[in-house]
């Protein structure tokens, strides 16, 4: 172990040591520190160890007291296994998701504003017995890099996504440049980008039938402002893009949109061919925004709405990288706590820049030293 990086002074773990509300636990009886369990679950992750909470259980005590040693800080016994989620689930999530999200995140500027894809995903280990859905993490992604900027969660048994949504928007998030699918094209949402000066790309679809009829015969009577044609072989199939953008803000909407802003509609039309069975398929979509394209050259658009699909990309890592949906339990506050782990590493992991990750949690299963050196190096430790 002497050949580690001394710990950092200003480490998350010692964010989470120190945060006096992050631990919800009646004051008798405490005999863990949170910091030291939160800090361990995180390494069981960075282990290839989710899916099941013993598993990840296994990893914090196999690794208890080289971590210990590592923090300087006093070897004691470490958490049971029916302990763990007793612990796990008396902790504020909210406060664990600022505290992780202000260490892993993303500054953000007006001047420069940058695209973020706003999006759930269903935790399906929270799904009870005879129910159809659970509790959903809802997240900012960085369409740059992926990061996670914002998170949020509702239980789709009684909630709603939207109201998270604009439970993201109502902070810096909501000046800077955003992509939504069709469920948010609704008033309240696109005004209140519009409000705090920034700029959407939202799908648009029947549920708005009136103005999809509208937008789908533009194309019939007004010629594009610019067009991009893409083509893509991959995954046994060829796909082909075309998005075409058409200026709109002299069109007439109706009066419930009235601030809304509306500037550039954005058609893309897609055809994709399987390349063994020659079947083909074909789909067109529409975005609207309150972005003008500036000419011919301006792509920006366009490659919004191909970014949007960065939130899919860090959902199926997720799934299959970490194994989220296997880890099941019936507590609420368990699965919003894991989630957020799972946010913090995918963070962590995206500054790698990694082509596989799952060969790098199994590079740091097998040396553990290797990963006690790189969490030192983000300065989690």
């Amino acid at each position: 172990m002497d050949t580690l990086l001394l710990p950092q002074s200003n480490t998350f773990y010692k964010q989470l040591k120190d945060c006096k509300e992050l631990d919800l636990r009646d004051n008798r009886g405490k005999t863990h520190c949170i910091g030291l369990v939160l800090i361990g679950v995180l390494i069981g992750l960075c282990r290839n160890r989710d899916g099941v909470l013993s598993s990840i259980h296994r990893s914090i005590k196999n690794t208890h007291s080289q971590l210990c040693h590592y923090l300087q800080v006093e070897y004691g016994t470490p958490i049971s296994r029916a302990q763990l989620p007793l612990v796990l689930k008396k902790i504020d999530v909210t406060q664990f998701s600022k505290l992780l999200l202000l260490f892993s995140g993303i500054e953000l500027s007006d001047e420069e504003k940058q695209w973020f894809a706003g999006d759930g995903k269903e935790l399906r280990g929270s799904i009870l017995k005879g129910e159809k859905r659970g509790d959903v993490v809802v997240q900012a992604v960085s369409h740059h890099d992926r990061t996670v900027y914002g998170q949020a969660f509702y239980n789709g048994q009684k909630e709603s996504e939207r109201p998270c949504i604009r439970q993201l928007l109502d902070s810096a998030l909501g000046s800077q440049k955003i992509t939504l699918d069709a469920l948010h094209f609704i008033p309240e949402t696109i005004k209140q980008i519009e409000n705090q000066e920034g700029i959407y790309v939202i799908g648009l679809k029947e549920n708005q039938q009136e103005l999809y009829n509208d937008m789908a015969r533009i194309g019939q009577r007004v010629k594009p402002v610019n067009t991009l044609r893409e083509v893509e072989k991959s995954h046994g199939r060829i796909d082909k893009r075309t998005y075409r953008s058409y200026a709109i803000e002299n069109e007439f909407f109706d009066e419930r949109w009235s601030g809304a802003n509306f500037q550039t509609l954005v058609q893309v039309h897609r055809t994709s061919m399987q390349l063994k069975s020659k079947v083909e398929s074909q789909e067109v979509s529409y975005y609207i925004s309150n972005a003008r394209i500036k000419d011919e050259n301006d792509k920006d658009l366009f490659r919004a709405v191909r970014g949007h699909w960065n939130v899919e990309t860090n959902n199926y890592i997720r799934d299959v990288t970490l194994k989220e949906d296997g880890l099941r339990t019936k507590e609420p506050a368990i699965s919003k706590v894991m989630a957020s782990c799972r946010t913090l590493t995918l963070n962590l992991l995206n500054k790698l820049k990694l082509k596989n990750r799952k060969a790098k949690l199994e590079e740091f299963a097998d040396n553990f030293e290797t990963l006690l050196i790189w969490l030192s190096e983000v300065k989690i430790l």
